[in-house]
């Protein structure tokens, strides 16, 4: 059977979390799955645990990048202050002590690798195709980000996810090389040399 691919115009915000929901074993592995709606968390947002039992807030829009950013923000604080409420109806389990945010938009603005290094925020691109007919995600790293970014779970599906069965497979980011599996939903900085300077060499740094 021939697939025939093409982009798509952007859902209404029900319809993308509709797609996000069904592409959650993609994103945060086969075993993740939402949570029921807790609190009073902005609309363009949804709270899943992950494969590992891993807390969530995932932030989603169509088109306004600094907008969902405030409000998975937001959604993330509120979650957190309600997980002594969501332990003891045993929605989290006890060992869940953190709450993690991945944030989806078509366009990744200016500052958010930076925001992604210090914050530990994932921040991935959204991008709408029409397979066969049938309306998918494609979700990916930034071209910017691309090298830095790795995805919330090291576990799940390689290929990127989709909401429609016969969407490609390409596009799915690449960890790059020798860098250790995120396995705490954030990113994980770089060791430094131990090895010491000489005392001409640290003359020559100092002077750069």
């Amino acid at each position: 059977m021939s697939l025939h691919i093409r982009a798509a115009a952007p859902p209404t915000q029900g319809r993308l979390r509709q797609l996000i929901l069904e592409s959650l074993p993609q994103l945060l592995g086969n075993a993740a799955q939402a949570l029921p709606s807790t609190g009073h968390l902005p609309v363009d947002t949804l709270v899943a645990v992950d494969a590992y039992q891993r807390l969530w807030v995932v932030s989603f829009t169509t088109h306004d990048a600094g907008r969902v950013l405030l409000d998975g923000l937001a959604a993330q604080q509120q979650v957190r202050d309600l997980m002594p409420w969501m332990r003891q109806v045993r929605l989290i389990g006890s060992n869940i002590e953190e709450c993690s945010l991945l944030v989806l938009s078509p366009e990744l603005p200016a500052g958010s690798l930076e925001l992604c290094r210090r914050a530990g925020v994932d921040w991935r691109r959204l991008r709408f195709l029409e397979v066969n007919g049938e309306l998918g995600l494609l979700i990916e790293p930034g071209e910017a980000t691309a090298a830095k970014l790795q995805p919330p779970m090291q576990t799940a599906a390689p290929a990127p996810a989709q909401a429609a069965p016969n969407a490609p497979s390409n596009g799915a980011p690449n960890t790059p090389p020798n860098t250790p599996p995120n396995t705490h939903g954030k990113l994980t900085p770089m060791r430094r040399d131990t090895t010491k300077l000489s005392a001409e060499e640290e003359a020559f740094f100092q002077h750069l």
